[in-house]
């Protein structure tokens, strides 16, 4: 089994997801998909005095990934899953969206589609101008056969118990040694990140004879 820790907010946790799921549904290896709040609401003063020129390389960067593996991603994201000031990187202290989405995916989660969940919903937040509209939320959980409105009132009711839920996910990824995302977890070894990372799981997984290949 693997442990996959993601962020709604990381496009690098979105880029890997098509990966993660072929080793689920072609090669039946066991994804334990773990949420946690992206970095900006765990560690709010890792941006402080970081503004947008800062983080123009990673945009490049991902942006080339997307491409190098056929995936859409459409840049700027609108709206942001965190608000934040582009010009001094201070992550404000109104969210509207990020809770949301995090206790919508912990939700899918619980109901044993996290990841399938995930990878539906990050592209329609990394491919989408308002994603956050209920026009496609909607048509999102029914296909999922989850109604919008009940799903919402579902979190409103155990918002503690989600919340708890997701805590716990961060408390297992501290542990595992590593806060960063995507971080996958596998014989107590993290691999976090893509490319080499990637390369050397999908390595150990065949030594281990867990999948003959990942072509």
């Amino acid at each position: 089994m693997i442990d996959l820790y993601f962020s709604y907010r990381s496009p690098y946790s979105y880029l890997i997801l098509p990966r993660m799921l072929k080793l689920k549904n072609e090669h039946n290896v066991e994804i334990n998909f773990k949420i946690v709040y992206p970095l900006a609401i765990r560690m709010p003063e890792w941006f402080k005095n970081k503004n947008l020129f800062f983080f123009i390389p990673f945009i490049r960067d991902f942006s080339k990934k997307a491409k190098k593996l056929n995936i859409r991603l459409k840049m700027p994201i609108k709206p942001d899953p965190i608000k934040q000031n582009p010009l001094t990187g201070k992550i404000s202290s109104h969210q509207p969206y990020i809770f949301d989405i995090c206790h919508m995916g912990q939700f899918m989660c619980n109901k044993g589609k996290g990841i399938e969940f995930a990878y539906e919903l990050s592209s329609l937040i990394w491919g989408k101008k308002n994603w956050n509209k209920d026009e496609l939320l909607g048509p999102l959980f029914a296909r999922f056969d989850e109604n919008l409105s009940e799903v919402r009132e579902y979190i409103k009711l155990n918002e503690k118990q989600l919340v708890r839920e997701i805590e716990m996910n961060q408390a297992d990824q501290k542990e595992a040694g590593h806060h960063g995302v995507p971080l996958n977890v596998y014989k107590e070894k993290y691999y976090f990140g893509q490319d080499d990372p990637f390369d050397q799981l999908i390595a150990e997984l065949i030594k281990d004879g867990i999948i003959e290949d990942f072509s």
